[in-house]
């Protein structure tokens, strides 16, 4: 066991009340536990063992008022847990030593992607601006291929309606039917040329061939 140190009393009445911890009653609670050192962190862990042993060795300080204790004297000294029960305390304060070191480097973790969020953010902001962008000229494009596409297929209706009627009139041969007719009226024409002619003096036979009056039995 260490041999016993002297603290002031105020630093012992303040590990017993479980007060905010000094630099002084931090050096006390690192003497008792047999810690390396304590810091603010693991102090109430410290206390919380350090006030078992204390009342361990002077039960009769748990009967005492708080200014009590404080008529007691300036100072107190005061003995260092017992080799075996310093190590379980010491192990204790390591574990949550352990756990500070891995808490500030999570934190520190945390800061660097939060920096390298903020930094991802000001490079997609203007990425997602041109994207918008893109999107409004590509909406605006379909618009106008809509609007093509409804004018080309009231185009194709219209042709397909127009070769309709085409085949329609083919069908029918009003095409023959006109050059037909045309010979037809051509051969027409030859037969008015060589029939009798219309007005003027009458022919002596009236078309009959030889004279209708002459002759002995007229």
């Amino acid at each position: 066991m260490a041999e016993a140190k002297v603290f002031p009393m105020n630093a012992f009445v303040s590990v017993l009340r479980g007060d905010t911890a000094d630099q002084t009653q931090l050096d006390m609670l690192a003497y008792i536990t047999q810690a390396d050192s304590v810091d603010a962190d693991v102090a109430p862990v410290a206390q919380a063992l350090s006030k078992a042993w204390i009342y361990e060795q002077e039960p009769g300080l748990t009967s005492y008022a708080e200014g009590d204790i404080a008529k007691l004297g300036n100072q107190v000294k005061i003995e260092a847990l017992p080799e075996g029960e310093a190590v379980r305390a010491k192990a204790v304060l390591d574990i949550l030593a352990g756990l500070k070191e891995e808490k500030a480097a999570l934190q520190a973790e945390v800061e660097k992607l939060n920096a390298e969020k903020a930094e991802l953010a000001a490079k997609i902001s203007p990425l997602e601006a041109k994207v918008k962008t893109i999107d409004a000229q590509n909406a605006a494009g379909e618009q106008k291929v809509t609007v093509a596409s409804g004018k080309l297929d009231d185009m194709t209706k219209k042709l397909n309606d127009l070769m309709a009627e085409v085949d329609k009139v083919k069908s029918q041969g009003v095409v023959v039917a006109g050059v037909a007719g045309d010979g037809a009226a051509a051969d027409a024409g030859d037969a008015q040329s060589t029939g009798p002619e219309v007005g003027g003096e009458p022919e002596a036979d009236f078309g009959l061939g030889g004279d209708a009056f002459g002759g002995d039995s007229w």
